[in-house]
Order: C-alpha cells, then sequence, then structure tokens
C-alpha cells in the first residue's frame, strides 16, 4: 500500500512542493532530512549522483530515499536540469522499490502548469547542524512556505522547509553510508585491557 502512495507523495507532496533553489552538485554528497507530523516521523536521504541527459537537456541526478517500515528502501531517481530543483526542472524520473527493477515514470508533473516558484530572501543567519555551523538564507514563497537553504549542504542545500510538508536537516556529508547515525567519539580513551 505505501509503495502505491509513496511516488504521488513525492510527485505531488515532497518533490512537486519544493521551490526553485540552486542545487548544491557535490557528486557523492548527501543530506538526511526528517519529517515530523501528526502521525509520527520520518526520515529520508537525498543524494548526488552523477551528471546525465535526457534528449536535448544535461542535467545531474539527485536520489531520494525512504525508508518504508516493513518493507525497505524505495528509491526516487530524479534527473533535474538548470542547476534548481522543482517540477519545472525534474527531465525524468524512476522509482525503484525493494527487490524490484528501477521503472521510468512517463510525465511525472504532466499537470504542474506552474513556472518555477520565486522567493523573496528575508535574511541571512547561522545555523548548527550536527556540530557543523552553516550560513543559511531564509526565503519566503507564495503559500506560506518558508525555506532555509545553504550552500554547505549537498543536494537540494535545504536546511529546514516550512509550509504544508515541513522537514528539517538532520545531517550531512559526502560519501559513507546516509543512513548511517554516528556517534559521538568518547571523552576519555578507554582504559587498557586487563591481562
Amino acid at each position: 500500500m505505501a509503495f502505491v502512495a509513496l511516488p504521488a507523495a513525492a510527485q505531488e507532496g515532497l518533490v512537486g512542493g519544493l521551490p526553485g533553489l540552486p542545487l548544491v552538485e557535490k557528486e557523492g554528497g548527501w543530506a538526511r532530512y526528517e519529517i515530523v507530523s501528526p502521525e509520527g516521523s520520518t526520515r529520508f536521504v537525498v543524494k548526488v549522483g552523477a551528471p546525465g541527459r535526457k534528449l536535448d537537456k544535461a542535467g545531474r541526478w539527485m536520489t531520494l530515499e525512504v525508508e518504508v517500515p516493513s518493507a525497505g528502501r524505495v528509491a526516487i531517481e530524479l534527473l533535474v536540469a538548470e542547476g534548481r530543483f522543482g517540477p519545472v526542472n525534474i527531465v525524468q524520473m524512476r522509482l525503484t522499490l525493494p527487490g524490484k527493477k528501477a521503472r521510468e515514470i512517463l510525465d511525472p508533473f504532466k499537470n504542474d502548469t506552474k513556472s518555477r516558484r520565486e522567493g523573496k530572501f528575508l535574511q541571512k543567519t547561522t545555523e548548527t547542524v550536527a556540530g557543523k555551523t552553516l550560513e543559511v538564507l531564509e526565503y519566503t514563497f507564495s503559500g506560506g512556505i518558508t525555506a532555509e537553504w545553504s550552500a554547505a549542504v549537498p543536494g537540494l542545500g535545504l536546511v529546514r522547509m516550512g509550509g504544508e510538508n515541513p522537514f528539517h536537516l538532520v545531517d550531512f556529508g559526502v560519501g559513507g553510508d546516509p543512513w548511517k547515525e554516528r556517534t559521538t567519539p568518547a571523552m576519555f580513551p578507554a582504559p587498557p585491557s586487563k591481562k
């Protein structure tokens, strides 16, 4: 059931609702986010992939992975053109369900006739995420959407998104397993083992 709902939710909710802010194209980069709703919290990861081309448009592959309880990870791969995220810039979309071969979703945003959302810059601030201090640019968009964006965060560059489907950044990096929680190092070294 969740498999059927996820592509629609990703297309019309999370993906379709994102403002057209610049991508941060650090190949191998990733960002882990958390969506908090009355039903509970969900984590998802955005990974930056290789450059790609569809017909006459060059872009960058972005993969959005969501952990579906009792089923595994569902991946939505998006070829995004023009260095900006948003429905009008997604030129190809593939869906991979656990244990299945990827399948292309044709015209994922054919009913989206809106042009790129233009935001209004509010202010520049700093925020600390996963022990790293980031320079953050805050924007507001029509429909009550707010976004905090940082050039230090691979992929979407988003630190926080407010509105109908709010989410926030939990961790980010380049390389390694984006799903693996980092552990903080011990304050003191472990005592030597007894012989």
